[in-house]
């Protein structure tokens, strides 16, 4: 009956120890802002525990905001120091009485922002669908999108973006519903890693209007027919030429008139055998007429008139003038002629 009342007098004056100790604390560097430490995973503890950390060659300090369960404290809230050793080992500690129980923490890997915020969707100029977002050291973060289509499941894998960029392109969308989301998580070349923790998904934005399956489908097949028929045409084409069923003919351009003499074949590409043909190399033949002097002297002088005379070579040709062309004194001035050449032989 002592021993009761001693055990009853002892937890209502808050001296009686815990019996297990209390769960592992687990701290978070939320938003880059302030560190979230709670040890009540699995339960509630059973007495309030006083917490103190501090980071490598710092003084202890006790937490200044605790969170509490049922009046019992189960977690701590306090400011992330803008210091060079932000990202160093964490020490925490849990007293109570004599007890006390200490971790270690690599702040590095239990970051977590919170979602990304101003996210916005537009059809952009060049027909590709943007995706812009804001989030807190962008250049330290590395972001996550996905998407999906006329509400059905979300598109796998999703689509990495790397630190320093704030925006996702999707190509050539089609006239359906999209619905988008990122989130965020620290770079690994700042010291983040495969734990690292990504942030809550965004509010999810949308774009276009839900239509039927089979538009998205003919919509997103529409680049690749056009491609398809771009190379068939190529492809006969091709077969068209080697078969001679199409020739290219090169037309040369012909030359503008100038002030100097141009040869005209030599505007055309003629075969040698060819352009020699054009060039000519023949003995001009001398051509001789003759017409009948008539018998009347006094006419001689205008009958001489009617001969015409030329070199007297191999090739000479004779054009004999009929009678009735000319005049009848031409006939007299003929037998003159002939009887003075017949005086001389005979002299």
């Amino acid at each position: 009956m002592m021993a009761t009342r001693l055990l009853m007098f002892l937890c209502l004056t808050g001296h009686v120890f815990a019996k297990e100790p209390p769960d592992v604390v687990e701290c978070l560097v939320m938003h880059l802002e302030y560190i979230h430490c709670s040890w009540n995973k699995d339960r509630t503890p059973e007495v309030n525990y006083t917490f103190y950390s501090w980071f490598p060659y710092k003084t202890p300090r006790e937490c200044p905001s605790y969170l509490s369960e049922n009046s019992i404290n189960t977690g701590c809230k306090q400011p992330y120091l803008q210091t060079g050793d932000r990202f160093s080992d964490f020490n925490t500690k849990l007293v109570h009485g004599n007890d006390s129980y200490e971790k270690k923490h690599e702040l590095k890997e239990r970051v977590k922002f919170n979602p990304p915020t101003n996210v916005t969707v537009q059809h952009g100029l060049d027909s590709n669908l943007w995706l812009n977002w804001t989030q807190i050291s962008y250049r330290k973060v590395e972001s996550q999108v996905r998407y999906r289509i006329n509400n059905k499941p979300w598109m796998k894998p999703y689509y990495p973006v790397s630190a320093g960029i704030q925006y996702y392109c999707i190509n050539l969308p089609s006239s359906a519903l999209y619905e988008l989301q990122v989130r965020s998580k620290l770079d690994y070349m700042v010291g983040g890693g495969k734990e690292s923790l990504w942030s809550d998904w965004s509010e999810p934005v949308f774009w276009g209007s839900k239509n039927s399956s089979t538009d998205s489908s003919m919509s997103v097949w529409t680049p690749v027919l056009y491609g398809l028929g771009a190379f068939i045409l190529i492809l006969l084409v091709m077969m068209l030429l080697h078969h001679e069923r199409i020739r290219i003919v090169f037309i040369p351009v012909v030359p503008k008139p100038s002030p100097k003499l141009h040869i005209v074949e030599d505007w055309f590409q003629f075969p040698n055998g060819l352009k020699e043909s054009f060039k000519y190399n023949e003995r001009p033949c001398p051509v001789r007429e003759y017409c009948h002097v008539p018998e009347s002297d006094s006419e001689s002088s205008d009958c001489s008139t009617c001969s015409d005379t030329t070199d007297q070579t191999d090739c000479s040709v004779s054009i004999p003038v009929n009678k009735s062309d000319l005049p009848t004194s031409c006939s007299s001035s003929t037998s003159t002629v002939s009887l003075e050449e017949e005086k001389q032989v005979s002299v």
